[in-house]
């Protein structure tokens, strides 16, 4: 009894040192951590050992930890699981706590693997624990921590340990200080039988990922079951939020965008429903950008019952950003061939936007307010010197893509100004060549980066032409990726 009081009376001087110490200076703070180091964890530790309900009654052949800037929980986990084998998931910033880890579990060097990464992927963590599993000859009883290491990194490690039927783990506190350590003593080790539920936010992280690819119908899923499975009414309200939100981007992606409206909709009437909803707070942040979509989505609608608006200026620049950041998308997840043909629309549009302000149509061309005779000298001119020959005897009735621009070359409209016309023939040929097109050969990326630089170049040109607010018209047509 007298040792037990000694010890804790040790242990809170300690403690109230730690706490007291100086922090105004960055060499301060650096010697409270390394007083913590070397006078408060020893303790912590001889604490967190004692308590039965901390050491598991069950052997490990292995124990998997990601690591992040704190070494101590996975230190505490273990000396407290004691695995045969054990197996660190580091990053390039993590790596210097590596040695720390092994001194003061005692591990050995045969005991040890370690895995370096960037942090960022779930799937790469997902599969060196895998890799490891099979590695280690695939023991019947391994356990997975996952107290440290980013978000990612811990989605990917609960995800693979449920996988495996592994036990996970966590060291947890019932108390955590102002200053970065959990109040010493309280330390727990605590076994998650069922991450997923424990942790919505880890399927959220995989959910993250898919939506940062674009993938927002999976991304929709994830969110649409975890609604269905949580118990709090107001963080299904959340997943549900945020379902609809990738309900919303999917079908506006397929250029539905009557659905896309309607999902907008719903999703905004929840957030009115739950004004201070924690969960909600980066959607509710995003509120008047999300009403000002909802608005471009009400503007595309009317071009489906008058297309001749979609021409028109500024109503129908929206039908154009909606082209251009389509393409981006396709462009981000490696999709060229199909990028390409959305930007070959938007080529398109721009020619018939600026005919259309001639009053022409490029289906039933009527030049009768021209001087023909004189505007088809013009356009024969320029497919000449582009094509070095035309059989040519009128102008184009109806008008294709390039015979559009030639016709605005003859108008001296300004949206062929400065434009490189061999470049201009050689990037629509490519495209045409496309599988997506009239051929089969595939867009490679230095391809399609200068006929995008080409199609941009005139979508900046028709912008300035018409007085286009392009950073207003990007606002509305960007995908924003609020997620929790």
């Amino acid at each position: 009894m007298e040792k037990d009081t000694e010890f804790q009376d040790e242990f809170n001087k300690v403690v109230k040192t730690w706490k007291n110490l100086d922090r105004t200076t960055d060499e301060m703070k650096t010697k409270a951590f390394t007083y913590y180091d070397a006078n408060v964890f020893p303790i912590v530790k001889t604490v967190f050992l004692s308590k039965q309900e901390n050491c598991p009654n069950k052997k490990y052949a292995g124990l998997i930890l990601p690591l992040g800037f704190s070494p101590e929980p996975l230190i505490l986990s273990i000396l407290a699981i004691k695995p045969d084998l054990v197996g660190l998931i580091y990053t390039e910033q993590t790596k210097g706590f590596l040695d720390r880890i092994k001194d003061e579990t005692s591990l050995s060097l045969d005991q040890l693997s370690y895995h370096e990464i960037d942090g960022s992927s779930t799937l790469e963590v997902y599969e060196i624990i895998m890799t490891l599993y099979n590695k280690w000859g695939r023991p019947a009883n391994i356990a997975v921590d996952i107290t440290g290491g980013k978000k990612s990194m811990v989605g990917g490690a609960a995800m693979a340990g449920a996988a495996l039927g592994a036990d996970i783990y966590y060291v947890d506190n019932t108390k955590f200080t102002q200053l970065g350590k959990p109040e010493p003593g309280t330390e727990y080790l605590s076994l998650l039988n069922n991450p997923y539920t424990v942790f919505g936010d880890l399927e959220v992280e995989k959910a993250r990922d898919l939506y940062n690819r674009h993938d927002y119908a999976g991304a929709q899923r994830i969110f649409n079951q975890l609604e269905k499975e949580v118990g709090d009414p107001n963080q299904a309200a959340v997943y549900k939020a945020y379902g609809y939100l990738c309900a919303a981007y999917e079908a506006w992606d397929n250029l539905d965008i009557g659905k896309a409206k309607n999902f907008l909709n719903q999703l905004l009437e929840i957030l009115g429903q739950y004004p201070r909803l924690t969960g909600l707070s980066q959607l509710h942040e995003s509120q008047s950008l999300l009403k000002k979509q909802e608005q471009a989505l009400v503007s595309l609608l009317t071009f489906l019952r008058d297309q001749q608006r979609a021409l028109a200026a500024p109503d129908g620049f929206h039908f154009a950003f909606m082209l251009y950041h389509n393409a981006r998308r396709r462009e981000a997840q490696g999709k060229l061939d199909i990028a390409c043909l959305i930007l070959y629309r938007l080529l398109e549009w721009m020619g018939q936007h600026r005919l259309n302000q001639h009053k022409i149509e490029t289906r039933a061309p009527d030049y009768s307010e021209f001087d023909e005779n004189e505007l088809f000298d013009r356009y024969r001119k320029k497919q000449r010197e582009v094509y070095q020959d035309s059989d040519r005897t009128k102008l184009p009735a109806p008008i294709g893509l390039i015979d559009g621009y030639f016709v605005l070359y003859a108008l001296e409209d300004k949206i062929v100004e400065k434009l490189d016309w061999n470049k201009f023939r050689s990037q629509i040929e490519m495209r045409n060549q496309s599988v997506y097109a009239h051929g089969m050969k595939m867009i490679d990326a230095k391809g399609f980066k200068a006929f995008k630089l080409t199609v941009e170049g005139r979508f900046k040109k028709v912008q300035e032409i018409a007085g286009i607010d392009a950073d207003a018209f990007n606002e509305q047509h960007k995908f924003i990726a609020p997620l929790p």
